[in-house]
């Protein structure tokens, strides 16, 4: 991925944060790292990711992250084949790719008009 197709910020909701029973129930310092995990996904551009990924994320080392697994956990769903995926982040991530597409589109069409009028497309 590019840093062209990198998302530069993204869709956080305090009240959302503030009220979810799963973050809620996060120690202090796993709120954080959760956080951190929330950034990381957003510059890949993907809800999902391996376990590994999200406890490298979270800056846990192997131990570490036997302390922090279980409260981290509760904020993603983990499949079967064992990638976790945070429902929110693929819903934002989705929604933001389409609002850049579509500026983008609207971009290349409103510069074919300007050049056009101009005899120079």
């Amino acid at each position: 991925m590019t840093a062209r197709d990198r998302l530069s910020w993204f869709n956080f909701s305090p009240g959302d944060y503030m009220t979810d029973p799963a973050v809620r129930a996060m120690s202090y310092e796993q709120r954080g790292r959760y956080v951190d995990v929330l950034c990381a996904m957003y510059l890949r551009n993907s809800g999902s990711a391996t376990e590994d990924e999200i406890r490298v994320w979270a800056g846990c080392s192997e131990d570490e992250w036997k302390h922090h697994r279980e409260g981290i956990q509760r904020a993603f769903k983990v499949t079967r084949n064992g990638r976790w995926i945070q429902k929110r982040v693929e819903v934002e991530v989705r929604e933001a790719k389409k609002r850049v597409e579509q500026a983008r589109k609207s971009g290349r069409e409103g510069a074919k008009k300007r050049w056009g009028s101009m005899g120079l497309v």
